[in-house]
């Protein structure tokens, strides 16, 4: 007696698992986009001439000290996440992503109208941003009056940290995603 698969004795089960496996298949591959060049030669998300990025520490003209550091190990770490480019030094990447923080504002969205102690907060980070390739000059991002916002709440317990760092992850995230190629 075989011990073989006992579906081929009945085919309507068999045609039912092949169609559940082809929706299933279809939904894992979502929109089509890959972080990378997919086996099927698939375009990638981001450019494929491009295998490393330098990282330098951020200039910062505004007056809150220490975020050009917090916004600089944000940007490394998402792009080591989210990307297929390696971090490397200036001496040996193919590109450099330069960036200089030009605003930080702090904007009170509402207030306690018995206290007028502020309830909710508004940190936004605005930057100009460069991506060079070093092997031949050529700019391949650069965006001037880039921000991006985020709201905390000093009457909930947090403080102006809590709002930076997630400014600070946001435009970290949004820098990387302007790296994608153009469509």
């Amino acid at each position: 007696m075989s011990r073989g698969p006992r579906i081929a004795k009945h085919p309507a089960l068999a045609s039912l698992l092949i169609s559940l496996s082809a929706v299933g298949l279809g939904t894992m591959s979502g929109c089509g986009y890959q972080m990378g060049a997919g086996v099927d030669g698939s375009p990638s998300l981001y450019r494929s001439d491009v295998s490393t990025v330098a990282v330098p520490i951020l200039a910062n003209k505004s007056f809150y000290r220490g975020i050009e550091m917090q916004l600089t190990r944000a940007l490394v770490t998402q792009l080591e996440s989210r990307t297929p480019y390696r971090v490397a030094s200036r001496e040996r990447a193919d590109t450099i992503l330069e960036a200089t923080i030009t605003d930080i504002r702090v904007n009170t969205v509402s207030s306690d109208v018995n206290t007028s102690l502020p309830q909710e907060q508004l940190f936004t980070v605005t930057l100009d941003l460069t991506w060079k390739d070093l092997r031949s000059g050529l700019i391949l991002v650069e965006r001037t009056n880039f921000e991006q916002s985020s709201t905390y709440y000093p009457t909930l317990g947090e403080g102006r940290f809590v709002g930076s760092q997630a400014a600070v992850e946001a435009i970290a995230a949004a820098i990387v995603q302007e790296l994608q190629k153009d469509w």
